[in-house]
């Protein structure tokens, strides 16, 4: 879809309020989605369920019988962030950015019921986003109130825990050089996808240490079961290749970690278009068990305090 992030597009935006206007408060649940570096913050969503000539864009996440139908009782979230990192649109940005602003915009939506349970749905970069605004969180939570505490659910859609292996740093830049002006090209933000990244190991070692804790959030890891043609994201042709591995994809091994394979590419991967893909049941499956796990996982966890 390719369209430009507008200054309307960036922060959190309320997609559906809970379909049950009789909804009890007690009930309901926030769902946050947030997307990977170089897409749009709603198009991420999409999928083209038309044809090339008449497309129809379908998101899942506010489409009446997809994630509306699998959670009635959540307010629907995304969450969108400047993520160009080459061309006229770039901007300089990275993971410690992103989730301070990601925070911010948190407090300020969930300030009238701050202990609403939590959950997040990420894609690519946008899981280590969650990751580090999770950390912040836990480490001043009178800043941020209630977003650590009541993070009940963590689904990600082939976050690279241990950085992207398909998706060298060096091949990357060098293919962006090629087509625009050196100043249109910004690095940051592909650092933490590069495995052995120092503050990418931090990250994902300080949040296991938050996995030791009881009552700890369900986590689901999804990964990718088809290769992806990552030159075309700066418009070269290139080989086909995993972007991010099974095990790079999945963050610990634990009775509240489950993985997932999606026979997609890492590309559209958290992208559906009809209620009756298996991949999308797959992932209705998941969200439905941690909603409905929720509830009794906060109480569990005022009940420890």
């Amino acid at each position: 879809m390719g369209r430009p992030v507008t200054d309307d597009d960036i922060g959190l935006k309320v997609l559906r309020e809970p379909r049950d206007t009789d909804t009890q408060a007690a009930q309901i649940v926030d769902i946050v989605a947030i997307h990977g570096i170089g897409a749009h913050p709603d198009d991420s969503w999409c999928k083209n369920v038309g044809t090339v000539q008449t497309p129809q864009w379908a998101n899942w996440l506010e489409k009446e019988d997809m994630l509306p139908k699998t959670a009635p009782h959540a307010r629907i979230m995304r969450y969108g962030y400047q993520s160009q990192w080459f061309g006229k649109g770039a901007m300089r940005q990275n993971a410690s950015t992103v989730a301070q602003r990601l925070l911010l915009a948190l407090r300020r939506k969930r300030e009238g019921f701050p202990f609403r349970p939590l959950l997040f749905i990420a894609h690519c970069f946008g899981g280590l986003v969650v990751l580090k605004a999770l950390l912040d969180a836990q480490l001043d939570e009178k800043e941020w109130p209630g977003i650590f505490a009541s993070t009940t659910g963590l689904v990600f859609f082939g976050t690279p825990f241990r950085g992207a292996e398909g998706m060298s740093q060096v091949e990357m830049l060098e293919a962006a050089r090629r087509e625009y002006h050196q100043d249109e090209v910004y690095t940051d933000v592909l650092k933490i996808l590069e495995p052995g990244n120092e503050f990418l190991q931090a990250v994902v070692d300080q949040f296991g240490k938050t996995r030791r804790l009881p009552n700890k959030a369900q986590v689901a890891c999804f990964y990718e079961l088809k290769p992806s043609n990552v030159g075309r994201i700066v418009g070269k042709e290139d080989r086909a290749r995993f972007v991010v591995s099974e095990s790079s994809g999945c963050l610990d091994l634990s009775d509240s970690t489950s993985k997932f394979s999606l026979s997609r590419t890492h590309f559209n991967m958290n992208k559906f278009g009809s209620p009756t893909e298996e991949d999308f049941e797959t992932v209705s499956d998941v969200i439905k068990s941690i909603i409905g796990a929720s509830y009794e996982l906060l109480a569990a966890r005022f009940q420890c305090n």
